[in-house]
């Protein structure tokens, strides 16, 4: 039994050393095999957005940014709103804004309305960008701006 082991050992050690002198770099093809865990990694997916926001800035006619102007942010479902008031540059921003939900937004300024702009539940942009126009624009039909009725005198 001995010299049956001494004889498989000799053949294993035969059988090796042809092997390295027939690939002269063992190391060529080590692409094909993982001897220990560094596969390439796998990118996770990023989480779907839970809530949307919006923001955007309140502009003249002529497409100057307005300061002080008021945003009004309204749930359509609740009537809920929310408001923001605009800095020098014009900007405002609405956030953790439910997906499941419709929301108008409307902005003013002294006594003129912006036109209302809608933010669809059916519409998953999870940041959305609304531009509100104080003012009218004659160019462009239905984007006149809403003057509010004055209020009548008490007699």
């Amino acid at each position: 039994m001995s010299k049956f082991l001494l004889f498989a050992s000799s053949l294993a050690i035969a059988a090796l050393a042809n092997a390295q002198a027939a690939d002269p770099n063992p190391n060529a093809n080590t692409n094909d095999v993982f001897l220990d865990n560094h596969r390439p990694l796998i990118q996770k997916k990023d989480k779907a957005p839970t809530s949307r926001t919006v923001t955007g800035k309140v502009v003249d006619d002529t497409g100057q940014p307005v300061e002080g102007a008021l945003v009004t942010l309204t749930n359509e479902k609740t009537h809920e709103s929310r408001q923001f008031i605009t800095k020098k540059d014009g900007r405002y921003s609405f956030e953790d804004l439910s997906f499941t939900i419709d929301y108008e937004l409307a902005a003013r300024y002294k006594d003129t309305l912006s036109d209302t702009r809608k933010l669809s539940q059916y519409d998953h942009t999870a940041k959305v960008i609304r531009i509100l126009q104080i003012g009218s624009d004659a160019n462009s039909p239905g984007s006149e701006a809403k003057k509010e009725p004055a209020s009548e005198p008490k007699h």
